[in-house]
């Protein structure tokens, strides 16, 4: 494995997808909101398989008055190389299963075999696609900071795997089932994290994040590490004034 392969898997797991398209033809699929993400897309696939860039099909449309983007790869021989290496990249729940007893059977494609710098980028790029950082003001009698990062993922079994190659970076992890989360917390986890793991340069949160849309993860993310010893640096910020009235 390359570190160009480990990046595309991290993509294809997360925000990415290989289906069939007719009988005998697969289609690559990514969709984001940000850019970095497409582009770590596009330059793996032409390095991994020597694909002209024009293979490498890029859309763009306003969501909500931000850019959105599709990239798409049609290739019959690439899709058959990885289903038959990796197996199926499908996640998602079946429709109408109960228990969650319906998830297809899926592991992560890393053995003890692979290096840690290999695990390194693969969570990287998971964890810029489906994860992020939660750093905000909570109050009980007094305000407090609630500092964290984490990676959204349903599928149990991957939930595992996840947290074993955390745990192989020397990162202690916990699942939360009924967030379907994988959280980091602690000072010195944090730290760790972002020493070893970390998210792409200027991957930003979306508008899904109630404080920090538009702001990128690695910066949130040192700000979290900042904060220990200095709360009021994220308590004066003005997304939080509401909360310390």
């Amino acid at each position: 494995m390359t570190y160009d392969e480990a990046t595309l898997l991290g993509i294809l797991y997360t925000d990415g997808c290989l289906s069939k398209k007719g009988k005998n033809c697969w289609r690559f699929y990514v969709s984001n909101t940000s850019w970095q993400i497409i582009k770590a897309f596009r330059e793996s696939m032409i390095k991994l398989f020597n694909l002209p860039e024009s293979r490498v099909r890029i859309s763009q449309k306003q969501v909500n008055d931000k850019p959105f983007y599709v990239a798409i790869v049609n290739s019959s021989e690439i899709g058959w190389q990885l289903i038959r290496k990796y197996g199926t990249f499908r996640t998602l729940e079946y429709p109408n299963s109960k228990d969650g007893d319906g998830y297809p059977p899926a592991r992560l494609p890393f053995t003890r075999k692979q290096s840690l710098g290999l695990i390194s980028q693969f969570l990287k790029i998971a964890f810029s696609c489906d994860g992020g950082v939660n750093l905000y003001v909570a109050r009980s009698k007094y305000p407090f900071l609630i500092r964290n990062v984490y990676l959204a993922c349903k599928h149990p079994s991957l939930q595992l795997d996840y947290q074993r190659l955390i745990t192989r970076l020397g990162i202690r992890s916990k699942i939360v089932a009924g967030d379907q989360k994988i959280f980091i917390q602690g000072r010195k986890e944090l730290v760790k994290f972002a020493k070893k793991v970390g998210f792409l340069e200027k991957v930003e949160f979306t508008q899904h994040s109630a404080y920090w849309q538009g702001w990128e993860k690695d910066e949130v993310l040192r700000l979290a590490l900042t904060s220990y010893g200095n709360p009021q640096s994220i308590f004066k910020l003005p997304q939080f004034f509401r909360v310390m009235i």
